[in-house]
């Protein structure tokens, strides 16, 4: 954290006389151990299966268990994995083992290393991963085709959606499942794992303009999926433009902001593995990017400039580029993958101050935009965006919490969505929070609701029910940690896949949500 408020400190001065895009670097938070018996043996995650409750003694029951594996996948796989290699490849192996697991038979179908390094590599560096060769297909580039070598090897597959990630990340299998269960149902466009960091820069490049603009953009590397259309239609896009073979390479600072569609993107759960030497690296490498970025703003406001002297048949013509998109009215939605369980982290409570808005005269002042975004914030508010955020309600982790910036507020809400009904005629089933003590008031002004369609819901008539844990929150400026609350209340209806708390009033006390843990829980009969 000391580091990171330094590196702040510094760009928000210089940030007033220099272009920089990026605020914050890749953070190295996890260390890994030699490849074992799971490919994230070693790792700093919550053991498995995670705690159904955080009570102690009689307070907790064997009958008890999260709901934490619910299959969302088709009969048949339908993802090629794709993985860049340059510098690291012991990380592509333990990726490649993990890929190749039995956890994701029925998701991934074939898995593409890229290999942009010099040095060949065969399927004999993979050996000890058990993937067999029919699964696992190896291109020795010729040359380093950088970031477009993902599309390119995207756009050869025969599976309905790719998902691509670099070789300095590590994407558990449950993300990717839920990652596939919810493109499963929106197949037009793509998810974005992000980082903190990179969220909010996402969030403030989010461009709405008079001209058509409802843009951002939002990098790959951290895990995305796709449809496999989608990287073809992009890479029409960009022969389209005549792009030059250095914007060709750069293709991933292009994607996002000429689909012009406000990209979905993700809280992510993703371990770095580190290693190596990164291709984007200290100012060079943000300056590099910003040029891209610009550049990728100036081709969509001249599409969008020849599209308005264009009927809509010639814009239905070209590809990728959204034109007629509405923009989503209302407040954003966030969300996040849980860890350990298969299901997503939904929420509406505001992570940025109300009167921060999106909206500029040309797609190309977006990185003007973030500057400006950034330095209205200031250091407290984006340090807090980064400490608290929403994965750290789903983490698994009762050290970890998401706290609101602002006072809760009414219809405020938090939501699981778990992929697929979960319900049994010989179990009941409870929505259960591991609280701060000011965030109980917060749940008894609350309706506790579950819903099969996210439309038609349900409330449950049960008493919320809060016992004091031996846990102690994390220390506060103003006061000494106190104990957490663990919350719960018995769902209505079984067979249900949406689960939510919404706020129905404001609260004069001005009470900040804070979660540390949020999930569904089982009970045996």
């Amino acid at each position: 954290m000391a580091r990171r408020t330094i590196v702040f400190r510094y760009l928000l001065v210089a940030c007033v006389v220099l272009p920089c895009v990026h605020l914050l670097s890749r953070r190295r938070t996890r260390v890994l151990a030699d490849l074992n018996q799971t490919p994230w043996e070693g790792l700093a995650i919550p053991s498995r299966p995670l705690a159904a409750s955080f009570l102690v003694g009689a307070n907790r029951s064997l009958n008890s268990q999260r709901v934490s594996s619910v299959s969302v996948s088709q009969s048949y796989p339908d993802v090629t994995a794709v993985i860049l290699n340059w510098s690291r490849l012991p990380n592509v192996v333990r990726i490649v083992s993990l890929l190749c697991g039995p956890w994701l038979e029925d998701v991934i179908a074939e898995i593409v290393v890229w290999n942009n390094n010099p040095r060949g590599i065969s399927y004999q560096t993979f050996a000890k991963t058990g993937c067999p060769s029919g699964k696992l297909r190896i291109y020795n580039s010729p040359h380093n085709a950088y970031f477009q070598a993902r599309y390119v090897a995207c756009g050869q597959a025969t599976t309905r959606f790719c998902f691509l990630q670099d070789d300095d990340y590590l994407v558990m299998p449950e993300i990717i499942r839920t990652l596939h269960g919810q493109v499963l149902g929106t197949p037009d466009h793509s998810i974005h794992l992000l980082p903190p960091h990179e969220v909010l820069s996402t969030q403030l490049r989010t461009m709405v303009t008079s001209d058509g603009a409802h843009t951002s953009s939002a990098w790959l590397g951290h895990g995305t999926i796709l449809p496999r259309t989608g990287a073809v239609d992009f890479l029409a896009l960009l022969h389209h433009l005549n792009a030059s073979e250095d914007e060709m390479k750069m293709a991933d600072n292009y994607f996002t902001i000429l689909n012009n569609r406000i990209p979905e993107v993700w809280f992510d759960q993703g371990i770095e593995l580190g290693g190596g030497q990164p291709f984007t690296v200290g100012m060079e490498g943000n300056e590099r990017n910003k040029i891209h970025i610009i550049n990728a703003c100036r081709y969509l406001d001249t599409l969008l400039s020849t599209f308005r002297a264009l009927d809509i048949s010639h814009k239905s013509r070209l590809p990728f580029i959204e034109v007629d998109v509405v923009t989503p009215a209302g407040h954003q939605i966030f969300q996040a993958p849980c860890l350990g369980a298969s299901c997503l982290l939904q929420t509406n409570i505001p992570l940025l101050p109300l009167n921060l808005k999106a909206g500029s005269h040309s797609a190309d002042d977006m990185v003007i935009q973030e500057l400006r975004s950034i330095q209205s914030l200031g250091q407290d508010a984006v340090d807090h965006y980064l400490r608290f955020p929403p994965s750290q309600a789903v983490d698994g982790r009762p050290d970890t919490a998401f706290r609101s910036p602002l006072p809760a507020r009414r219809g405020d809400f938090v939501s699981l969505d778990m992929l697929s009904p979960v319900g049994s005629a010989s179990s009941t089933f409870e929505m259960t929070l591991l609280v701060a003590r000011e965030t109980v008031g917060i749940l008894h002004q609350a309706l506790f609701e579950s819903s099969t369609d996210a439309v038609n819901w349900v409330v449950s008539t049960h008493t919320l029910v809060c016992e004091e844990t031996e846990l102690a929150g994390l220390r506060s400026i103003r006061s000494a940690p106190r104990k957490l609350q663990e919350c719960s209340v018995q769902l209505q209806e079984a067979d249900h896949r949406f689960f939510r708390a919404s706020l129905q009033v404001d609260i004069p006390s001005s009470p900040h949500w804070m979660i540390y843990e949020l999930w569904i829980r089982q009970w045996s009969v």
